[in-house]
């Protein structure tokens, strides 16, 4: 197990997709892998397929969800375009299930070592956070491919790194290297590979130990404002502040505040 991206004491408990797709879930700490090392972890339809179940698995038991891949080499190094040849709607449908990624209700965070390329790239923005290694690399080879993406394939990116620097990835399909994807806006935070792991659990763990309620409705407001005005549900975002402060982690966390000591949230 030296070849993880994490300690093995938090090797998958369970998988998916023939083993493609790896599940931990400890203290409400959910860990998703991509365990594809021999492919460079290049997603195709059954592993996509087998990532929305781990999603649905974890939504349930955890406050937090780390998405990572396995092998050191690649965080995914984009889509295993081999898998899509047999069915020319698969495309849409990984497309599709990206989105549920970027809908997700948890707090998710891409923890990136290697390559982080073409639908590895999507993958990753569609996280809340991303935490790099000094050895990611970034990029998109849809020109190389003779490929394209859609509005939404791209709307993310366009939304962190600007247009400018969206036609760059796109028209040349280089890459770039981790310092100057922070630069970009692609990750929030680089680190060394040796710390990179603790770095990501230490921010999994704070997020943890807060409200959940309080994190679902900061996270479905963030969401509303990033639409059009005329798509965004307002209120949803009433209901969701009114449920924080109908809650008894509202309560908990008052009282907690006056007593001076550090609250338990049961997101109830």
């Amino acid at each position: 197990m030296t070849d993880l991206s994490f300690p093995p004491d938090w090797a998958p408990d369970t998988t998916f997709a023939d083993g493609r797709i790896g599940l931990t879930v400890r203290d409400g700490i959910a860990v998703l892998a991509v365990q594809i090392p021999q492919k460079m972890n290049a997603l195709d339809v059954h592993a996509t397929r087998g990532m929305v179940e781990a999603l649905e698995a974890a939504q349930d038991q955890a406050r937090v969800l780390l998405f990572t891949g396995t092998g050191g080499k690649a965080f995914i190094s984009g889509a295993d375009i081999g898998g899509f040849d047999d069915d020319k709607q698969q495309g849409s449908s990984f497309l599709e299930r990206q989105k549920i990624l970027a809908d997700y209700p948890l707090p998710t965070i891409a923890v990136i070592r290697g390559y982080c390329i073409g639908g590895g790239l999507m993958t990753a923005l569609n996280c809340d956070f991303r935490l790099a290694g000094t050895d990611a690399t970034f990029g998109i080879p849809a020109a190389k491919l003779g490929i394209s993406y859609g509005f939404d394939g791209l709307s993310r990116l366009v939304q962190v790194a600007g247009p400018a620097r969206t036609r760059y990835l796109l028209y040349t399909g280089d890459r770039v290297d981790a310092q100057t994807a922070l630069t970009w806006g692609l990750i929030e935070q680089i680190h060394d590979t040796g710390v990179l792991w603790d770095e990501a659990m230490t921010l999994a763990r704070h997020i943890a130990g807060n409200a959940p309620l309080s994190i679902r409705a900061t996270k479905e407001t963030v969401a509303q404002i990033t639409r059009d005005p005329a798509d965004r549900d307002m209120q949803a975002i009433v209901d969701l502040s009114m449920l924080c402060q109908q809650s008894s982690d509202f309560r908990e966390g008052r009282d907690a505040f006056r007593e001076k000591r550090k609250p338990a949230f049961t997101g109830e």
